[in-house]
């Protein structure tokens, strides 16, 4: 009796699994049992055994063997396209119901920029670790073009960073902290001293040098063009690690134009001074971005972390 779509259909209900598509999926690819075992991490006579279950079940020749590897046969290479939409289907599913869980559940993902995590998380998190036990927070690092990435997929569900031009459809903004540009130096500095620095002191002091493409970059380039600085020097130690920071101006050697968010943990621990030198360079705020149709009990908490974070640092700096 001839193998009908019917019975094949059953067979496939009721036998075939995601593990047989895979292994399709990657002889197919890599045309060797050994290579496709490898690249599913499990072992050749266990991928061996894959591919006669399927062709059982199938009752249909899928690979030809030879010397060098397997190559498909028709059937294979027909099958193929609905096995990879099998898996794909059953990916997407893992990830819906995996997103669904971090929501209704205890994590929290967090993407920060520099100057949001000096600004907001350097101070939110300890006390929120310590309130929420339970609640795994995992923090990473965006930068550039990684930020720009951090809104395209579903790697996050909250985006601590300065408020942008542009709000990326289907997220919230919410200003939470300012931020503006400040002079820097280690305490001993000569200028850490003054009560104010002129213009003329600050043309006289060594400065580091910033990436081309930050905003303190470009606001120090306007200085130096406002107030003629032209021979002035500059230490050429370019990062944008925090550390980085601390590291030059803890000599007290050198100043550095920088956002007060960034250096904010040095400052408030005394290890940094802030130099009063009248500039009013304002940066735009600092706050988090989010999905409002994507917000769990757990992202709540932190939200409210951060809020009340936010706004201790504002009363702490109101007369």
């Amino acid at each position: 009796m001839s193998l009908t779509a019917a019975v094949l259909l059953n067979r496939l209900t009721t036998r075939a699994k995601i593990r047989h598509m895979r292994a399709l999926m990657a002889l197919c690819e890599l045309r060797g049992i050994g290579r496709a075992a490898q690249a599913l991490g499990i072992t050749q006579p266990a991928m061996s055994q894959l591919l006669v279950e399927l062709e059982k079940l199938l009752d249909t020749r899928l690979f030809l063997r030879h010397s060098k590897g397997v190559d498909p046969t028709p059937a294979a290479l027909d099958l193929l396209p609905i096995a990879s939409r099998i898996v794909a289907a059953t990916e997407e599913g893992a990830e819906r119901i995996a997103s669904h869980h971090r929501r209704e559940g205890g994590m929290v993902r967090v993407g920060s920029s520099v100057a949001a995590t000096g600004a907001l998380l350097d101070a939110a998190l300890p006390a929120f670790g310590a309130a929420h036990p339970n609640i795994l927070t995992q923090v990473q690092t965006v930068i550039g073009q990684a930020l720009d990435n951090a809104f395209s997929g579903d790697e996050f569900d909250v985006v601590c960073c300065r408020e942008r031009e542009v709000i990326p459809d289907g997220w919230e903004f919410k200003v939470l902290v300012p931020d503006e540009l400040i002079v820097a130096a280690g305490t001993t500095h000569p200028l850490a001293r003054a009560e104010t620095v002129t213009i003329e002191a600050l043309y006289r002091a060594t400065w580091v040098q910033h990436t081309a493409v930050s905003l303190a970059r470009g606001q120090f380039d306007e200085l130096r063009i406002q107030h003629g600085w032209d021979e002035l020097k500059l230490v050429h130690v370019t990062s944008r690690i925090p550390v980085i920071s601390w590291s030059m101006l803890k000599t007290g050697e050198l100043l550095s134009l920088v956002p007060r968010s960034v250096v904010m943990p040095w400052l408030s621990i005394g290890l940094l001074k802030e130099l009063d030198a009248g500039l009013g360079l304002q940066l735009p705020p600092i706050g988090y971005l989010w999905r409002p149709d994507r917000v769990g009990p757990a992202v709540s908490r932190f939200f409210a972390a951060l809020d009340a974070c936010a706004t201790e640092l504002t009363e702490e700096k109101t007369p």
